[in-house]
């Protein structure tokens, strides 16, 4: 059975918002992960500059960054039999076992539900990795554990000591100094890169699943090899209809 303190891929569902602070289970569902891809596609229209080829030469050419990316992380892990903990409301609470072939057909049926139903969608993922290197560029004091150790000890010091912090796509706070509402400077810094355990809330990607597909064969069996697209966004997740 999958232990969640050994996996550090995390699906987190938009009821996570109301309920579960402070366990690292409830409206979540961890995966064993073998694989990820990391992709960040910038959008940069390039125009070339008319008769400057013959006038100077050398033809030039003009780009717009606007600042337009498309974010994406892919997963390839296996599905294991494991706890999943569901929380509605304040007094229905469900803490049951089920099988991979179970969880594989969860996630479907959350992947094809939408982002109004609170229970269904799966609008965040938590991706641990560790971090040397705190919110201001400073060598980080302390390890996994809680330990303290000295900067020049964190540089070297053994990986699976190394803290572990969820992946985002924001700057560290010593770099923004010349942005507006990055919600992380060094006068108002945030906490997102903070060492937080799991079993708190997270910033994490915020958007939703592009797709899931889940392989069933008997040489895995009782496990099912799957796959998994997410893209980051800010989903619009209000229902009008309640």
């Amino acid at each position: 059975m999958a232990n969640i303190a050994d996996l550090n891929v995390i699906l987190e569902l938009q009821r996570r918002n109301d309920f579960g602070s402070g366990d690292a289970l409830i409206n979540r569902i961890p995966l064993f992960v073998t694989e990820i891809t990391i992709a960040t596609n910038k959008t940069v229209p390039n125009i070339g500059v008319p008769f400057s080829g013959a006038v100077r030469g050398e033809s030039t050419n003009l780009a717009f960054d606007m600042g337009l990316s498309q974010k994406t992380l892919s997963i390839q892990g296996v599905l294991l039999e494991q706890s999943i903990k569901k929380q509605t409301d304040k007094e229905t609470e469900r803490d049951v076992t089920m099988t991979a072939f179970e969880i594989a057909q969860l996630l479907h049926s959350y992947v094809d539900a939408s982002s109004f139903q609170d229970d269904q969608n799966i609008n965040k993922i938590l991706i641990f990795y560790p971090s040397r290197v705190d919110n201001s560029f400073n060598q980080r004091l302390v390890d996994i554990d809680g330990n303290a150790v000295t900067a020049e000890a964190m540089k070297t010091l053994d990986i699976n000591k190394v803290p572990l912090i969820p992946f985002n796509w924001k700057n560290r706070a010593f770099d923004n100094s010349f942005t507006a509402f990055s919600g992380n400077t060094t006068e108002y810094p945030s906490t997102i890169f903070d060492i937080i355990t799991k079993s708190k809330n997270h910033m994490g990607v915020t958007g939703f699943i592009r797709s899931f597909s889940a392989t069933i064969s008997g040489e895995a069996f009782p496990t099912i090899n799957f796959s998994m697209e997410f893209e980051e966004a800010k989903v619009i997740a209000d229902n009008f209809f309640d």
